[in-house]
């Protein structure tokens, strides 16, 4: 390599002003060195050399002149060879190689025998010599990153190691001489292929953290119980099929990882970790655990997601210290699996109670499907032993009664079937398959009489499957006396698997002439209680208090109770008021009752008879007048409908339960208010399901995009379990309702576009959509200045829609071809969405299309229609914008024009910056079941960084609110000091949290003049007026001060040592923040013991997400 000269003549300079000041120290770093000057041989005094971040291939021998050096930094060079010379600095003890090029080491290392820190990682070695056994004196030796595949039995005599890194080198075992480092502290080995540990390992016994992430191994030899002052122990990413029993000589153990195994079950000693603090479980075959995980007193957190656990031994309640459990992607059972929707406090609570009794439960679902007039009601009472009634109704809604059969074995013990007879009509099918669920017994009907029967029963079958895959269906033919149709039993095996299909049966409801009883009747029973008794989640255990209550509530007549009324009946079954609010959140949760707790309207009604909600909600889909208004039903109209003089007195509701219905179809995603005066109260609902069927003419939608917006499409492509297209029935309906916050009429109704294949959106800046059923998709284009975000929100939302209530079926998320197409049809090929992300993050630029007669490559970024804007760039400009809005309101101009108009650029900015928010939430949604995900803090002295050496300071933290994103003073202008703690920590606090802090101050901080405005307006201008001037003002101080304190943060932590810095990597980043953020929750229940958070509270949105939400906001959730 060519010498760089200027930087030889600058290392010259300082080399002679170090001869001339006898220097003990010189400092060549980072000047693009790439030759040492011989004159380095003059410095004979010199005892530490920095040398890192150069381009230096080889040392000159004049080095071994410097026989005082004591320290040499040599990082970050281009080293290949290192020259016997080095074996003169005999009285080195600091020596960094790292970052080179070499690939073997000389004999001469061997003479640095006063060696007690080597790094020699980052580079290409291959073997070690045996004279590395010299170095006796050394204690740390980092060989990291290089191409080892073995080590010398040399490596014993380092008998004074303590620190002995070997991550990410191509070791498959270990010699036997590693039983001589018993000075050993900290072991890694992480990202090597060793398959077994010698038992010599035992020897290491002042062990405190062994790193074994991502290597071969099969098993642990018993060795390992010796190592017993082992604090930490990394297991992740092996083969371990078991553990052995000396793993419970660990009494010192704190953390253990053991995820990415392939373990089946825990040794009933593990009990014996009593010191244990965090155990990480994730990803095994684990299907249950023991007893004695209990006893883990000191236990904080127990990782247990992606297993195949259906329940949880009751003793994990015991731990006082459990405050994190994860169990995501486990088949839990119904209960558990509902505890579990609420958050770690519900399942330990929900384990307290299974601890002090638990029964088992032999209860399921029997669900009656098929076309109306098919017999499921003559069925269902021939089922019961009811009477025969000729002429029976036709079933509005659906009705619930129990049905008993015997277990099929010798305890003959009672299964409860808690039997659902839906109405068949096929208005009611989108309604009625929101009660599918598990577990379940379903028999599909059809009428045998009928040559028409085959296709309604394959709707009806295809239903069931996508809606509940695992479900278990038997099929069964009424009128099994009469003269029968056949239907080709073996095509619908074949199509819907005899996983699913379990038998075909034939019954009469009728009761036979000759014998005075239904023909069938009796084996179907039998059936049915065979399908059931193997259910997975029959005779499951709960607790025995909760039972009872639930059999009393069950027992009762009335179709609804006061929530008062129902927590009295649970304290007289021996339930605490905590007790049972979180039952009777359970019990909703499973389907039992109806009962919303957060909604004002709702919150003190416990609806105990769902079918009693459907027979009314029927009423008003089956009503001619609301059909032929499209859907728009007035109050009036539904207190006629729900109380109408002419019905029977069973079928008529009082005035004083309307609301409760209209708001309880509002829940069901059937129908919202709508508004024809922004000024009023309004009186009309539309029910989604009755929109017209024809597209409306759409406003401001021309063939190209307006100026200064961009276009973006995305296909949701609805297939089955077998890839092929499927419809997700009645999604459209959903969505309607889901998404009417972005209607066009969200302020005037006539100014709405829907129907029943389509909609149409608008999000202010954010842009505005098009959503139409295309087929059996859903096809989403998107017009904005940056349409990334709420195309986002939009394929998020038919996303979880398909995914929660249509488990049978999958979304594939699909991205348009563009021009230039091969078949002249830009947007006729389909890329996956996934597929392309992938493509760009390997550096991918171009896929190529994969329908017949095109195959013409594509741009993956014109593809994604990315806008190449940087993060940096998007602060830049939100700070500018930050700025302008002061200046407006220094100058008073907001108050005499009351709005800033955003420009193209300013309305892309703001997407993003919502983007980056919504994107900071969803990180972090698992800890928000537990507390807040949203605060900023602040040091009470801002000059505390000028302060050397500082060891704590005092901070100050903000709550703030997850709907309006604003800051809790800034909404409690009575009280700014609720919501707002004071605290002291540790400089060594600050490094460990530092990530979320900065995270989370510098998104919100920054956000503020966008996401903190509820007073947005469609058009893109932020609105003012009098009352919201003081509001805005200070969101804008708060946004200037939380950027300040991002930067403050950057700096702290830019000073920590390495030893106090957080060394978070890789894919675990975002589960690093989220155990900041655990942290944090921590430390605001010493400050908040009540949680009482700042008067913020938990509510949930559709998609059953949790969020934290000032008072005022509640009602919208």
């Amino acid at each position: 390599m060519a010498k760089d000269l200027l930087a030889y003549r600058e290392a010259e300079r300082r080399i002679e002003q170090a001869r001339r000041s006898h220097a003990i120290e010189l400092d060549l770093a980072n000047i693009r060195l790439t030759e040492l000057p011989e004159e380095i041989a003059n410095l004979t005094q010199l005892q530490v050399l920095y040398l890192s971040g150069n381009k230096l291939q080889y040392l000159p021998d004049a080095i071994a002149n410097l026989a005082q050096l004591q320290v040499l930094y040599l990082h970050n060079n281009q080293i290949t060879l290192l020259p016997g010379a080095l074996g003169s600095l005999t009285q080195l003890q600091y020596l960094d190689l790292s970052d080179n090029q070499i690939t073997l080491l000389p004999d001469a290392i061997g003479s640095l025998t006063q060696l007690q820190y080597l790094d020699l990682s980052d580079n290409q070695i291959t073997l070690l010599p045996d004279a590395i056994g010299n170095l006796t004196q050394l204690q740390k030796l980092y060989l990291s990153e290089n191409e080892l595949t073995l080590l010398p039995d040399a490596i014993g005599n380092l008998t004074q190691l303590q620190k002995l890194y070997l991550r990410n080198d191509k070791l498959t075992e270990l010699p036997d001489a590693i039983a001589n480092l018993t000075q050993l502290q900290i072991f890694d080995l992480r990202y090597n292929q060793i398959t077994l540990l010698p038992d010599a390992i035992g020897n290491l016994t002042q062990l405190q953290v062994f790193y074994l992430i991502d290597n071969k191994l099969t098993l642990l030899p018993d060795a390992i119980g010796n190592l017993t002052e082992l604090q930490e122990l990394y297991l992740i990413d092996n083969k371990l099929a078991l553990l052995p029993d000396a793993i419970g000589n660990l009494t010192g153990l704190q953390k253990l990882y053991l995820s990415e195994n392939e373990l089946t079950l825990l040794p009933d000693r593990i009990a014996s970790l009593t010191q244990l603090q965090g155990l990480y479980l994730g990803s095994n075959q684990l299907t249950e655990l023991p007893d004695g995980l209990g006893k883990l007193a000191e236990l904080g957190g127990l990782w247990l997601q992606n297993n195949r656990l259906t329940d949880l031994p009751a003793s994990l309640g015991g731990p006082p210290k459990l405050k994190e459990l994860r169990l995501d992607n486990n088949p839990l059972n119904p209960d558990l699996a509902a505890a579990y929707e609420q958050g770690t406090k519900a399942v330990l609570k929900y384990l307290r109670a299974k601890a002090e009794e638990t029964v088992e439960l032999y209860e399921a679902k029997l669900i009656l499907v098929g076309e109306g007039g098919t017999g499921k009601s003559s069925l269902l009472a021939a089922l019961r032993g009811d009477a025969w009634i000729d002429d029976r109704e036709t079933t509005h809604g659906v009705e619930i009664k129990q049905v008993a059969v015997a277990k099929p074995d010798a305890s003959r013990k009672k299964i409860t079937l808690n039997a659902w007879d839906f109405g068949g009509q096929k208005v009611y099918r989108p309604t009625h398959q929101l009660f599918f669920s598990a577990p379940a017994v379903y028999l599909a009907v059809w009428n045998s009489r009928d040559g028409q029967q085959q296709g309604a029963l394959e709707e009806w079958l295809t239903a069931v499957k996508h809606r509940t895959p695992e479900a278990k269906v038997l099929v069964v033919a009424t009128h099994g006396r009469e003269r029968q149709q056949h239907i080709d039993r073996q095509y619908l095996r074949e199509l819907f698997g005899s996983d699913m299909l379990l038998d075909f049966l034939q019954i009469d409801s009728k009761p036979d002439p000759a014998t005075g009883k239904p023909t069938g009747i009796e084996e179907l029973k039998v059936k049915i209680a065979e399908v059931a008794a193997a259910l997975p989640e029959m005779g499951r255990e709960v607790p025995g208090k909760w039972q009872r209550a639930r059999e009393a509530l069950r027992a009762k007549e009335q179709a609804y109770i006061s929530y008062q009324q129902a927590l009295d009946l649970c304290s007289d079954y021996g339930l605490t008021e905590y007790q049972a609010e979180l039952f009777l959140k359970i019990s909703h949760v499973l389907g039992h009752l109806i009962h919303y707790d957060q909604d004002s309207i709702l919150q003190n009604y416990v609806i105990l008879k769902p079918d009693w909600l459907a027979k009314a909600i029927s009423f008003v889909l089956e009503d001619p007048e609301t059909c032929k208004s499209n859907g728009l039903v007035t109050l009036e109209r539904l207190g006629y409908l729900w109380n109408n003089p002419d019905k029977k007195e069973e079928e008529r509701y009082p005035p004083e339960l309307h609301p409760i219905f209209l708001r309880l179809m509002e829940r069901f995603d059937i129908s919202y208010k709508v508004v024809f005066d922004a000024q009023k109260p309004s009186n009309t609902s539309l029910i989604a399901q009755l929109v017209p069927g024809e597209r409306p003419s759409l406003p401001d939608w021309g063939e190209v995009p307006q100026p200064g917006d961009s276009e973006q499409v995305r296909i949701c492509k609805i297939v089955d379990a077998q890839g092929d297209p499927a419809t997700a029935e009645g999604i459209f309906y959903q969505l309607i309702v889901r998404l009417h916050k972005y209607s066009l009429g969200r302020d005037n109704y006539p100014d709405s576009r829907h129907w029943q294949r389509g909609l149409m959106l608008d999000n202010g800046y954010n842009g505005r959509a098009l959503l139409e059923h295309v087929n059996t998709n859903i096809r989403i284009t998107v017009r904005a200045a940056y349409p990334d975000y709420f195309l986002s929100v939009l394929t998020e939302e038919v996303k979880w829609l398909i995914d929660n209530f249509w488990q049978g079926l999958n979304c594939e998320i699909m991205v348009p071809c563009i021009a230039p197409c091969g078949k002249n049809k830009p947007g006729y090929g389909q890329f996956e969405l996934e597929m392309l992300v992938d493509s760009k993050r390997e550096g991918i630029d171009r896929v190529r299309c994969n329908i017949p007669g095109c195959k013409k490559w594509q741009n993956v970024n014109e593809l994604l229609n990315k806008i190449a804007k940087s993060d940096r760039d998007l602060k830049e400009t939100l700070a500018s914008l930050q700025k302008e809005m002061a200046r407006e309101f220094a100058a008073g101009k907001l108050r005499d024009q009351n709005l800033i108009e955003l420009n193209t650029e300013q309305k892309a900015i703001a997407s993003r910056t919502e983007e980056l928010v919504e994107s900071f939430a969803k990180a972090f949604n698992d800890e928000a079941k537990d507390g807040p995900r949203y605060f900023t803090f602040k040091p009470v002295d801002p000059g505390f960084l000028d302060k050397p050496k500082w060891m704590s300071v005092k901070f100050r933290l903000t709550l703030w609110c997850e709907h309006s994103r604003l800051p809790l003073p800034a909404l409690n202008l009575d009280d700014p000091d609720l919501g707002v703690y004071e605290f002291e920590k540790p400089s060594a606090w600050l490094a460990k949290t530092a990530p979320y802090l900065k995270t989370a101050t510098s998104v919100l901080g920054l956000s503020l003049p966008f996401i903190g405005f509820p007073f947005v307006s469609p058009v893109g201008k932020l609105i003012f007026d009098e009352e919201k001037l003081e509001l805005a003002q200070q969101t804008l101080d708060f946004a200037k001060e939380s950027s300040e304190v991002a930067k403050a943060i950057t700096e702290a932590t830019e000073v920590m040592t390495e030893d106090d810095a957080p060394n978070w990597g890789g894919d675990r980043a975002i589960r690093a923040e989220g155990a900041m953020l655990r942290e944090l929750h921590a430390l605001l229940g010493e400050k908040d013991p009540q949680s009482k958070f700042g008067g913020l509270v938990r509510v949930q949105n559709r998609r059953r997400e949790f969020l934290w939400v000032h008072k005022r906001f509640v009602d919208l959730y």
